[in-house]
């Protein structure tokens, strides 16, 4: 008898214990798609204050691909090809609704900070046809070229004080865009650090240990030297 009691008990605990983790989960199921459930919003700069003052955290720099393009030939850079990677820069705030002359001013406050100059707006790079310096192609076999674009970016942390009251925010804004071109079929890969990210997005690369192309011309070996008597 005392074991059918324990028993029901049980049962119950464990009835309850469902319901209460069926309560707990239906107002995330019902929830909106996408939905902000902290219903945390951005907070917004008050009208009429300017960036003056800013306070700035220590600015960090980091290299950033924004387009690489494939062609077929190794020969010719033509204005046509297949872009495989397109992710456009401009300069930016996070964390913070702010006006659009923020932009301006915060470059140029940063770029006071930082010693660098920095560029508001989009890195783009200017039309025309590029002739590059891609480096070897070791393997014929592997005719295709990249062509990319990056840019140098700079993101730090700022704070402003709006009449008593602080707002902050994340900034980001670019110093140099960078145009370079990749040979697919070099074993080498490039020195330089988008070179490399752009090696990437090659369709195809030479097998790891494959020899490079041998030279035209052979050096000169002393000990290959024949003498007659």
């Amino acid at each position: 008898m005392t074991t059918s009691v324990i028993f029901e008990e049980d049962v119950a605990m464990i009835i309850r214990v469902l319901a209460a983790l069926l309560v707990a989960a239906l107002p995330a199921a019902c929830a909106t798609p996408g939905e902000d459930r902290t219903n945390a919003e951005t907070p917004a700069v008050p009208a009429g204050c300017s960036p003056a003052g800013v306070r700035w955290s220590e600015p960090s720099f980091a290299s950033r691909l924004t387009r690489v393009t494939v062609f077929g030939e190794r020969a010719t850079v033509s204005p046509t090809g297949q872009p495989v990677l397109t992710e456009p820069f401009t300069t930016s705030i996070t964390r913070l609704t702010a006006p659009d002359d923020w932009t301006t001013a915060l470059a140029t406050s940063l770029s006071a900070v930082s010693g660098r100059t920095l560029r508001n707006g989009p890195a783009v790079a200017q039309d025309g046809g590029y002739s590059l310096l891609t480096g070897p192609q070791d393997d014929p076999t592997i005719p295709e070229t990249l062509l990319y674009e990056g840019v140098e970016t700079v993101t730090a942390d700022f704070s402003v004080d709006c009449g008593g009251t602080p707002v902050s925010g994340t900034f980001t804004a670019w110093t140099e865009l960078t145009v370079g071109g990749v040979t697919c079929g070099g074993v080498e890969a490039p020195a330089e650090e988008l070179g490399k990210r752009a090696r990437a997005h090659c369709p195809r690369t030479p097998a790891p240990g494959s020899s490079a192309a041998v030279p035209d011309t052979l050096p000169f070996d002393p000990s290959d030297e024949v003498f007659a008597d």
